[in-house]
């Protein structure tokens, strides 16, 4: 769904057009919803319609965050059974933050390889997998 199409699209037609028409094809989700967040607030000046219009913003952030959730759930019931490629994805993550710990542990030569490396498991992968079941799109 594009944001023209959307609560958070109407009021901004109302009270900005132009700004809708410049973002009017996007769809809403990560950090798209941060800068509608900065254009609510330089869109008006009355703290009334920047509260009503914060209000559909957070409407549109869960709906991202359902969307994910709605995903898993019509991808059972189309198969019938579990998709296991998340679980694949959770123990890849697991293994990966495992096999690192035990790493730190016997004694890392080249630490700012290590760090790089850590920062990619944790920042990337574990990340994404929480986010992607527990948070929005939204970062």
């Amino acid at each position: 769904m594009k944001l023209k199409e959307t609560k958070l699209g109407k009021w901004f037609r109302d009270k900005s057009p132009d700004v809708l028409e410049a973002i009017g094809e996007l769809v809403p989700g990560g950090e798209l919803l941060k800068a509608l967040g900065v254009l609510i607030d330089k869109s008006t000046e009355s703290e009334e319609e920047k509260e009503k219009a914060r209000v559909l913003l957070l409407e549109l952030a869960n709906a991202d965050r359902a969307s994910a959730r709605n995903r898993e759930v019509e991808v059972t019931k189309a198969f019938g059974k579990r998709d296991y490629m998340q679980m694949f994805v959770g123990i890849a993550a697991m293994s990966i933050g495992i096999v690192l710990v035990a790493w730190a542990k016997s004694g890392v030569e080249d630490k700012e390889i290590f760090f790089h490396i850590l920062g990619f498991a944790e920042g990337t992968l574990v990340g994404q997998v929480v986010n992607y079941y527990f948070g929005s799109s939204q970062k």
